[in-house]
Order: structure tokens, then sequence, then C-alpha cells
């Protein structure tokens, strides 16, 4: 896979980031509904992931052999259900470790506040929790651990693509309202990021990193609702 797919993969994320802020601007307009809404994140979601996808095909299909599979590692083992809790628990703890060093600075910031805002509403709640532990660690590892890793082997080297995918997978979650906090944002999901394509490189699937990471937000997301 050549570098230069990196670009397409850019530009396939800046078109999902666009079509998302439309379709969740038109779901809220049409259901009335915040930006908070789990309908109209949903909507934006979509858009997103239609992007991400939408760039992994073209790349696959230009550069590659046209298959997900062979190209990018989308395929599964039975062995990655046990990879997969692996990268769950050393995600957490390596999360927690870096969370903890950012407490009590103007750096400290999350991302959390879509899942805060659904605490009361239980179908909200229920729809903000099948995005975050299905739905993102599919297209977010087909993307970041797929696509552009892949890219950027050929200049980086595997272990040089792993980190910077990490890089680009934490800044791809800056928060507009957590200011400064971004600094934290970025650090500890780049952290995570960094594991995910361990995750991949060692096993040469995506499967693992999907697991680890459906479970690991999954989780977070439980705790979340229950603190």
């Amino acid at each position: 896979m050549p570098a230069r797919a990196a670009w397409w993969a850019l530009l396939g994320l800046a078109i999902g980031e666009v079509a998302g802020g439309v379709i969740g601007a038109l779901a809220g307009a049409v259901t009335g509904a915040g930006s908070t809404s789990a309908l109209v994140v949903l909507a934006g979601e979509l858009g997103l992931w239609a992007g991400m996808l939408g760039a992994c095909i073209f790349v696959a299909r230009r550069y590659g052999t046209g298959s997900l599979r062979r190209d990018f590692g989308a395929r599964f083992r039975p062995a990655d259900l046990g990879w997969g809790p692996l990268v769950t628990v050393a995600g957490l703890v390596a999360t927690a470790v870096l969370s903890h060093a950012f407490v009590g600075t103007r750096l400290s910031g999350s991302n959390t506040q879509l899942i805060d805002g659904q605490t009361h509403n239980t179908a909200g709640f229920a729809v903000i929790a099948v995005i975050v532990s299905v739905g993102a660690p599919i297209f977010e590892e087909l993307f970041f651990r797929g696509l552009v890793r892949a890219a950027l082997s050929s200049r980086l080297g595997p272990i040089g693509a792993v980190f910077a995918q990490a890089g680009l997978f934490g800044l791809a979650h800056l928060n507009p309202t957590s200011g400064l906090g971004n600094v934290e944002v970025v650090v500890v999901i780049g952290a995570f990021g960094v594991l995910l394509g361990l995750a991949a490189q060692l096993t040469g699937r995506l499967a693992a990193g999907m697991i680890g990471h459906g479970l690991y937000n999954l989780l977070v997301t439980v705790a979340i609702l229950t603190r």
C-alpha cells in the first residue's frame, strides 16, 4: 500500500466529518432535537462512517486487491476472542494512569459529554452505547488500524506507522468544548490507539482491536452511567 494512499484517507475523513455534520444538522431540524440527542448523534456518525468506509473501499480498489480482508486485515480468528480482552485490560490500565497524571491541571479534559447527556435517558443511552461499542470500533479500526496504518507503513515502517496512526486517532477525537483539556483527550486516546495498532500489527488482523475497542468503550460507558 503506497504512502500516498494516506492522503485519500484524510480526504475520506474530511468528507465524513462534513457529511456527518450536515446529516446530523438535518436530523436535528427534522426531529427538533438538540445536538446531544442520540438520534442526531447517530445520524452524524453514519455520515462520518460512510466517509471512512468509502475511503477504505476506494483505496483498496485503487492500490490494493479490492478486498478489505486482504488489504487491511479485516478478518477474524478464534484467537482474537482472547486477544481482544487483553487489549481492553491494557487500554484501561494505560488510560487510567495517563488520565491520573492530568488530574488537577489545566490540561485535564474528556470526550464523554455525549454519554453524560444520556444518563437519565434509557433509550438514548442504549443508542449511544451501541454507537460507541459496536459502530465506532468497527469503522475506526478499519480506517485507522487498517487503511491509515497500512498506508503509512511503507513510509515510516511498521512501528512508526503504529505511532503515527495513533496520533491521528487521538487528534480525530478533539472536543471543541474541552479547550486545553483536548491535550488529555489526544494523549489518552492516542495511547489507546498505540495499543490497538500493536494488536493489529502482531496479529495481522483487525478483529482483536475491534473486540478490545468495543469492550473498552462499553465498560467506560457503563461506568459513566453507574457513577
